[in-house]
């Protein structure tokens, strides 16, 4: 029998985007019904719920996994100006580049250790586009320019 021939990554790179949204969604899903409501009590003190940014953050990771499925199912190969920091050794990056700008937010102030702190992170997660990283990096200052500022 003669199948179509298909490339070496064919397949794989279309189950990808699936694997990686079955496990962002569902963790933020966990994370909205079943930790936040366990692990926060609402108060009636004036003000925000404590129950609101984290209800907040985890449904922005739900949305962004769903846009990052579409994205990834429509793209065929991946770009050639990232590199996929994937397994063991992502997840060591990642945290090495959270730990040195948690150092760097404490050594430097909250608007440089900040941006650094996002900058970083996007290497380890892969980011070489060098107007990818200076949009990031450029925005991240702005809003902790801005944080700083208002003195929220």
């Amino acid at each position: 029998m003669n199948r179509p021939s298909t490339s070496q990554n064919g397949p794989r790179l279309r189950m990808r985007p699936l694997a990686e949204f079955a496990v962002v969604f569902s963790a933020s899903l966990l994370l909205l019904f079943v930790v936040i409501p366990a692990g926060t009590a609402e108060t009636d003190n004036f003000g925000l719920s404590p129950r609101m940014l984290p209800i907040v953050c985890a449904t922005i990771i739900a949305l962004m996994s769903v846009v990052t499925l579409v994205f990834g199912l429509l793209r065929g190969n991946p770009d050639s100006n990232t590199r996929d920091a994937g397994g063991f050794r992502g997840v060591i990056q990642f945290g090495a580049a959270a730990l040195a700008g948690v150092v760097l937010v404490d050594l430097t102030g909250l608007v440089i250790g900040g941006a650094a702190l996002v900058l970083l992170s996007c290497l380890a997660v892969g980011e070489r586009r060098i107007a990818a990283l200076a949009g990031m990096g450029t925005g991240a200052l702005l809003i902790l320019l801005f944080v700083d500022w208002s003195g929220l």
